[in-house]
């Protein structure tokens, strides 16, 4: 078995020399910190720990502070996404409410375009003034004069074998009225004559102001624009034709008039043809 070498006896230990060299280091570096303790003030120590722990509360109530801040943008963030949405909203509501309206004002102006189409026009015939109205007296002397009329009449038929048929006065469509429905009123020297009734409605001038049928007719005639008021006139007529063409003008009711020549029958065969 091999042996081991022995030690030279010339080698030098260093481990003791390193030993005492760190050990000084370390009293030299324990006199500069006693030193340099011994320099500085108390309060000044003192006064570095009260900053540290101030600076650490102040980082504390920074991120606190930036916690909080943090929140409230994520409030405002909301709270702005909802005013934007109720904005949205409203803007639709404000549309929808504007078509309404705009809707409804057409319709109005319609209902009021009907209603001026359907609104009718009423006749208001003044009275006649007291002086002017017929007395029992006037109508007993028409009463005599029609008995008279009867009385040549009755002659002139007995006088012949056989009694004539009643002559006919024939009324030909004609002028500048053919586009419009003709409402015939003959016109007499007492009275007038509704054709438009079956059998036609004969009025003493005297009532023609208060005849329900003659009030009626000049109404439909001023709501149609279709209609018209006819006038015939008999040779004796002109005193009546000018009292019922006035309330007619009064009250805005299309009229005119044509001539019926002699005293025989009217005769309206050729505008019930047309």
């Amino acid at each position: 078995m091999a042996r081991r070498p022995l030690a030279d006896d010339d080698d030098v230990s260093l481990f003791p020399f390193l030993s005492i060299i760190c050990a000084i280091i370390g009293v030299l570096t324990l006199m500069i910190a006693a030193v340099t303790l011994g320099q500085m003030n108390q309060e000044d120590v003192k006064g570095a720990v009260e900053n540290a722990i101030a600076m650490e509360q102040i980082q504390k109530e920074l991120a606190a502070t930036e916690d909080a801040v943090e929140e409230m943008t994520l409030q405002l963030n909301a709270e702005k996404a909802k005013i934007l949405s109720n904005s949205q909203s409203r803007q639709n509501e404000l549309v929808k409410s504007r078509a309404e309206l705009e809707s409804l004002i057409k319709q109005l102006a319609e209902t009021r375009q009907k209603s001026e189409e359907l609104k009718k026009i009423k006749i208001i015939i003044p009275e006649v003034p007291k002086g002017q109205r017929e007395t029992l007296a006037d109508m007993q002397s028409q009463l005599s004069t029609i008995k008279e009329r009867l009385a040549v009449l009755q002659r002139s038929i007995d006088t012949k074998k056989k009694p004539p048929d009643e002559a006919e006065v024939s009324i030909l469509p004609g002028g500048t009225g053919l586009s419009y429905t003709p409402n015939f009123i003959e016109c007499t020297a007492s009275s007038i004559v509704l054709h438009t009734e079956d059998p036609p409605l004969t009025i003493r001038n005297a009532e023609i102001a208060a005849n329900a049928k003659f009030v009626s007719l000049l109404e439909k005639v001023a709501n149609d624009k279709n209609q018209t008021i006819v006038f015939l006139l008999r040779s004796d007529s002109l005193n009546t034709y000018r009292a019922v063409k006035k309330i007619c003008d009064d009250n805005g009711v299309r009229n005119g008039k044509l001539p019926a020549v002699g005293n025989g029958r009217i005769d309206l065969r050729h505008f019930l043809k047309k």
